[in-house]
């Protein structure tokens, strides 16, 4: 069918349009699908694989040879999802600017959030995990965009969708609910249109998950909008238009988002960028100067500045050794803060703790490098 552009951006400016998108984003300029390059970066199917026992191409998970050996192969998949997908950034640049109020993501990486930082968007980042009540969101979904992880998140072992028991444990999690923010799932309900770009129609759990999400609704509510997968077979095109009511466009993903880009350029509804060099960071030298920056709520700087201090090629005396190895494991611990926070996996009440911690054991390293540096004197 022909794309009806108008009702598109009319619901984008509405606010009404949710986004989805998927693997067949990621693939890249050879044609190569994001499971492919993901099987062949950890050697998925070789029968001789210590961690593997198998996987299984039809539904893209893992059997593992004990369940110890998770934790290896996800160490793996975020060395995988850190690397470079220059098609799908290029796709991610465009989407990025379109004024979407939420993005779900089917892939456990953030590259469109990542996108969207380094453009100047203002957004919050949270995903669902099948084992843990639903988190609070920053702020309302209408107040600050969302980005979503539906099948968990790379950086929270746990929240990962990998093997079937794990598919089982989240549909069972889905289906009982609770697990999801309500004010995201009532922005999700309420949405006029929805776009999908590259999801896996093609597997069977797919039309499970979509169910719950209230997509399978029969009525003229709302519609739903997908570019034609080339590796979908007719009869479950058929059944994704029979019963999910998804109307198949006859452009291709980088043609649909070019032409949606184009659109909300001529209509003036495009996100404004605001990417600039990022200037140099001034410093603490001294103690007192990095006591300041703490006053003045600049912990990161402040810890920062603490490392360089310590380092080696700033002060070669070994007594302070110990002291920058405890700077070190303390930025670990702010940056730790810092993903779960972004991610909305904190309460308030939590962060503003941790924060406090963080804050007085500076402190107090500090100190104790003014006494070591008296002491060396």
């Amino acid at each position: 069918m022909q794309t009806d552009w108008n009702f598109i951006t009319d619901t984008i400016r509405r606010k009404k349009c949710v986004l989805f998108i998927g693997p067949q984003v990621y693939t890249d300029k050879n044609g190569v699908h994001l499971e492919e390059a993901l099987c062949h970066a950890v050697d998925a199917r070789n029968p001789q694989h210590p961690y593997i026992q198998s996987f299984y191409d039809q539904d893209g998970f893992f059997l593992f040879r004990e369940n110890k050996f998770r934790t290896r192969v996800i160490s793996q998949l975020r060395d995988f999802y850190n690397s470079p997908f220059p098609e799908a950034e290029a796709i991610f640049e465009k989407l990025a600017r379109v004024p979407f109020q939420i993005v779900v993501s089917f892939t456990p990486d953030r590259l469109f959030s990542k996108v969207m930082e380094r453009l100047g968007v203002a957004h919050q980042s949270s995903f669902y995990h099948y084992g843990q009540a639903a988190k609070p969101l920053q702020k309302p979904v209408q107040e600050l965009p969302v980005f979503f992880n539906q099948l968990g998140w790379i950086e929270e072992d746990e929240s990962l969708v990998l093997t079937h028991n794990d598919l089982f444990d989240y549909l069972e999690a889905v289906f009982v609910g609770g697990h999801i923010n309500t004010d995201l799932k009532a922005e999700l309900v309420q949405a006029n249109n929805y776009i999908f770009l590259g999801l896996p129609f093609g597997k069977w759990y797919m039309q499970l998950i979509l169910r719950v999400l209230g997509i399978h609704a029969d009525g003229a509510s709302f519609d739903r909008i997908a570019p034609a997968p080339e590796s979908l077979d007719p009869a479950t095109r058929a059944l994704y238009e029979q019963e999910f009511k998804i109307q198949f466009v006859e452009e291709n993903i980088q043609a649909f988002v070019g032409e949606l880009y184009e659109c909300c350029t001529d209509k003036g509804l495009l996100r404004q960028a605001s990417v600039t060099t990022v200037p140099e960071i001034k410093l603490g030298n001294t103690p007192d100067e990095i006591m300041d920056l703490i006053a003045y709520g600049e912990t990161r700087r402040a810890l920062e500045s603490l490392r360089i201090l310590l380092s080696p090629a700033r002060n070669p005396a070994s007594l302070y050794r110990d002291l920058e190895m405890q700077a070190v494991l303390m930025m670990s611990r702010f940056e730790g803060l810092e993903r779960k926070a972004q991610a909305g996996i904190l309460y308030t009440q939590e962060d503003n703790v941790e924060r406090a911690k963080i804050t007085y054991d500076l402190a107090a390293l500090i100190n104790r490098v003014r006494e070591a540096a008296l002491q060396a004197a």
